[in-house]
């Protein structure tokens, strides 16, 4: 297959590298268009107003100076790769993307992207930041699955997969959950005119799936990978139904 391989922790970080090596050991072509730094949290930011700068680091691979977002739409809408992909992964995220964290994940974002012009996508998360030992576990995972999960994919949605610390290698259809963040934000420094702010911490509150699925960080507590089909765009039905 012909990849393309994003990100929001930057072309350098470990998770898209030790995802290409599994990828590329399994005889797919690989592509890299990934962010020059850490772009987490920037959710589907894009850069609209303003120039973005790709640079090619190695053959077929670039960083984009700009978000996640950025990097598929400069590498579609510029045809900077020779070939059409049969799948965009995005990831592997140096932790989870689970639940309400899908809206403001980067990686996310990429998938989402790709999906918004008609190709299958991926975003591919684990639970711990720094284990390079979990990686290869979920690379190797979506690498053994990935006929399989390509063709469960629908038009209009991307699949969402969290890999847990202690995975037991088996997977389960993860309906989407919530996630209730409780920040707390200190004052760091008061002037006449302006505070300056700072999130100190987030208690977080999980709370299950409203659909008959039982909830992504439900599953990953269990030690199984949550895999999730997520719509780009939200179903008004239900919603003008009351109107």
């Amino acid at each position: 297959m012909n990849i393309l391989l994003s990100n929001d922790d930057g072309y350098k970080a470990d998770g898209i590298r030790i995802l290409e090596e599994v990828l590329a050991s399994y005889g797919h072509e690989i592509y890299v268009s990934a962010p020059d730094s850490e772009q987490s949290g920037k959710s589907h930011a894009m850069t609209i107003r303003g120039k973005v700068t790709v640079t090619e680091f190695a053959p077929h691979h670039f960083h984009v100076s700009g978000t996640p977002a950025d990097c598929i739409v400069y590498s579609h809408r510029c045809s900077l790769f020779p070939v059409a992909f049969d799948v965009v992964i995005s990831g592997i995220n140096h932790g989870y993307n689970l639940s309400t964290d899908i809206v403001f994940s980067g990686t996310c974002a990429a998938a989402r992207q790709a999906a918004f012009y008609g190709m299958k996508a991926i975003a591919l998360s684990v639970e711990k930041r720094d284990d390079a030992e979990l990686f290869c576990k979920a690379a190797e995972f979506l690498a053994a699955n990935l006929d399989s999960f390509i063709s469960k994919i629908p038009r209009g949605t991307f699949m969402n997969i969290n890999v847990p610390s202690a995975f037991n290698g088996k997977y389960e259809a993860g309906g989407i959950g919530e996630i209730v963040y409780n920040d707390s934000v200190a004052v760091r420094e008061s002037h006449k005119d302006k505070r300056i702010l700072e999130i100190e911490y987030a208690d977080m509150e999980y709370m299950p799936s409203l659909s008959h699925y039982r909830a992504d960080h439900e599953i990953c507590q269990s030690g199984a990978a949550s895999v999730s089909i997520v719509n780009t765009l939200p179903s008004l039905s239900e919603a003008m139904e009351t109107l």
